[in-house]
């Protein structure tokens, strides 16, 4: 679930022990006290506009590009980004989760056995990330992401736990920094992947209008080639050999025109996505385990599955590359890692199957499949 700027300004200042009401046109008039007005250089009474209508009203433009926002992290200063919470979990029924394990481990190459199950206090990470997409047009969002800490399974939550958190204890948010990357790289693709998902429309958008604007240069320029072509042909016998030429150097001169066309059209639609973290919520809580041995060939992984407490389902096997799994899944040949079938496919140069958690690059060929157009 998605918040929008002034769900979330609101409950910020709120925190703070502002008084803020919002008015039939989305925007706010706020009440600070006088530390907060200090440190965010407001007045302490002060109308908050999230639209262009606001700026030519008396207040003060909040949206994401304004100066307001950018000294909402003041509010953060000298203060970690990360927060630890508990959730009292209420756990099922172990025989009736065991029974769906099967529909939630879809391997297509590889066997697995459910060895033993646990309950145990566990880890996740809620990050809320903030995407920013630029291209003709600006879109932006907060994407939260939750993420299981001991196997990296991930997931957009609904928020609907976020009432029922209790602070935590400081030891809680203790976690080695190599883990903490690790756990936070995930999350970082998955929420990449995720946010580009969540633009569809647009980036389809973006393709029409590019196809459309690409269409009407070609024919443009085509146009001109072809009634230049019919005048060199149809004057060839008696324009001279120096005129000829000047009509051969405009030919050239409406191709290398055409050429930087269609590189500015293809600059203009590009999209650019950007995806920082705003904040980070380290949650533990008691769930199930369920511990399955992977089988592929005469090797063998055993790897822990979660039931989730917080949105109440089975956590799905996580892709070890794209961590935004689309089952089904394949298990690779050198460590047993776990992809998805978006991920494990075939080289486009050489056509070999490769892991791309093993290999960034095709071993057979040296192809990089990322940069490929």
């Amino acid at each position: 679930m998605q918040r929008i700027l002034p769900e979330v300004i609101t409950a910020l200042l709120e925190y703070h022990g502002a008084v803020v009401e919002k008015r039939e046109d989305n925007s706010l008039e706020v009440i600070c006290p006088p530390e907060i007005s200090r440190i965010l250089g407001i007045p302490e009474y002060a109308p908050l506009y999230f639209s262009q209508k606001g700026e030519f009203q008396e207040g003060i433009c909040a949206s994401y590009d304004s100066d307001f926002f950018n000294t909402i992290e003041n509010l953060f200063a000298g203060k970690r980004k990360i927060c630890s919470a508990t959730y009292v979990s209420s756990l099922p029924n172990t025989e009736k989760i065991s029974r769906v394990i099967t529909e939630n481990v879809p391997l297509n190459n590889a066997t697995f056995r459910l060895t033993k199950n646990e309950v145990k206090n566990i880890s996740y990470l809620l990050c809320y990330f903030k995407y920013t997409a630029l291209s003709d047009e600006k879109h932006e969002g907060i994407l939260p992401v939750l993420i299981n800490e001991m196997n990296l399974s991930t997931v957009i939550p609904s928020e609907d736990f976020i009432a029922n958190l209790k602070e935590g204890d400081e030891q809680d948010k203790k976690i080695e920094k190599d883990a903490l990357n690790k756990v936070i790289r995930a999350a970082y693709a998955f929420g990449f992947s995720a946010a580009r998902e969540t633009l569809q429309d647009f980036i389809k958008s973006l393709e029409r209008r590019l196809n459309r604007d690409s269409k009407k240069i070609h024919e443009y320029y085509e146009t001109l080639k072809d009634e230049t072509h019919k005048i060199i042909e149809k004057h060839e016998k008696t324009i001279k050999d120096g005129n000829v030429n000047k009509f051969f150097q405009k030919l050239a001169a409406i191709e290398t025109e055409q050429k930087w066309k269609i590189h500015d059209l293809l600059a203009k639609y590009a999209l650019s996505l950007k995806m920082e973290p705003v904040s980070l919520i380290r949650i533990k809580t008691e769930t199930i385990l369920f511990w399955i041995e992977i089988k592929r060939r005469i090797s063998s992984r055993v790897f822990p599955l979660a039931y989730n407490p917080l949105i109440k389902q089975l956590d799905s096997l996580p892709c070890e590359v794209c961590f935004n799994p689309h089952p089904p899944y394949f298990i690779c040949d050198d460590k047993l890692h776990i992809v998805c079938s978006h991920c494990f496919v075939d080289c486009p140069r050489c056509g070999k199957k490769f892991c791309q958690a093993c290999y960034p690059v095709c071993p057979k060929c040296n192809c990089d499949r990322r940069r490929l157009p």
